[in-house]
């Protein structure tokens, strides 16, 4: 196991225990010394006073890690022997196989380089054979493809940030009750996400979240221009059509039309892609601390509605 670098998990130390509010602190301080000792008790182990257990706790042989998956909505606890499985903490969840909302925004971004690598490799062919042709003819396919894989970045960020927040927001449901309103908000959303603009308008009404007052205008500009040439190239083979002209892309772009083909240069390709990588990196920011603010409240709000708990 890698060194735990996400937000699904949590080690159970001084710090994590500082961040539940004085109603959860007590609960939640005994529900865990509760599940170490039990812990100790199966493996023939005698376990620490509680005062010695939350002393110094990054330090013990026995460790405690906190599962709240914003994905499939499973809330663990998993022990773990330093001595026996290292310093090292779980990665992904047991129950659903996925591993932090970041680290998976590292795997959508990994995948357009390797898209945009076998691109450049294959131009650098094509240009071998045809030295004359301009080279924004050469890559047209290439770079609509590469400005819709920038699209699906953006609205995989968007939707999986809005269902971690939706799940971390609803833990007083019940599950099957979460789900169904996941399933609500996916069937009347839609493809809202892809859209930057309306993306931002769902943020604000269900988490008074602007997304757009925490980006430079360059960078807004740019989300909005990937998702209105994406849709140009998906829905109309990529050629300039009337829907298109009527976009603020068109007024900022309009002396790249070439008849009907929008005439995109490699320069432009990455000025998007560092468009993304900020706008991911602020979007990241705000989730991160929404998403902390609410973590420790789902959890113990989950722990007391146990009802082998509080039963």
């Amino acid at each position: 196991m890698k060194k735990i670098t996400n937000e699904i998990y949590a080690l159970v130390d001084e710090e994590f225990m500082s961040k539940f509010n004085d109603t959860h602190h007590t609960f939640m301080k005994d529900f865990y010394y509760t599940y170490y000792k039990k812990f100790c008790s199966h493996y023939k182990r005698k376990p620490l006073s509680i005062d010695d257990f939350y002393t110094n706790m990054h330090r013990r042989r026995i460790q405690l890690y906190q599962l709240c998956c914003p994905y499939c909505g499973a809330i663990y606890i998993l022990p773990i022997d330093k001595k026996i499985q290292g310093t090292s903490g779980p990665n992904f969840c047991p129950n659903c196989g996925r591993s932090s909302t970041i680290d998976n925004v590292k795997k959508q971004l990994s995948r357009f380089i390797r898209i945009r690598g076998i691109n450049r490799l294959g131009l650098k062919e094509v240009k071998a054979d045809h030295p004359d042709t301009e080279d924004w003819l050469l890559a047209y396919d290439c770079y609509q493809i590469e400005i819709i894989e920038l699209a699906s970045i953006i609205e995989v960020v968007c939707r999986d940030y809005f269902e971690a927040l939706l799940f971390i927001n609803n833990m007083a449901s019940s599950n099957s009750c979460t789900q169904f309103i996941r399933k609500v908000v996916e069937k009347s959303n839609g493809n809202d996400f892809m859209n930057i603009e309306k993306a931002n308008n769902l943020f604000k009404k269900a988490f008074e979240i602007d997304l757009r007052s925490s980006m430079d205008k360059k960078i807004w500009n740019d989300l909005i221009d990937i998702v209105n040439l994406r849709n140009m190239m998906i829905h109309n083979n990529g050629r300039v059509d009337k829907r298109f002209k009527n976009t603020g892309t068109y007024q900022r772009w309009n002396t790249r039309i070439d008849d009907k083909l929008f005439r995109l240069e490699d320069s432009d390709i990455s000025d998007f892609l560092k468009s993304v990588i900020f706008a991911i990196s602020d979007i990241t920011d705000i989730y991160l601390q929404k998403y902390y603010s609410q973590r420790n409240v789902a959890i113990a709000n989950y722990y007391f509605n146990r009802k082998e708990i509080t039963e």
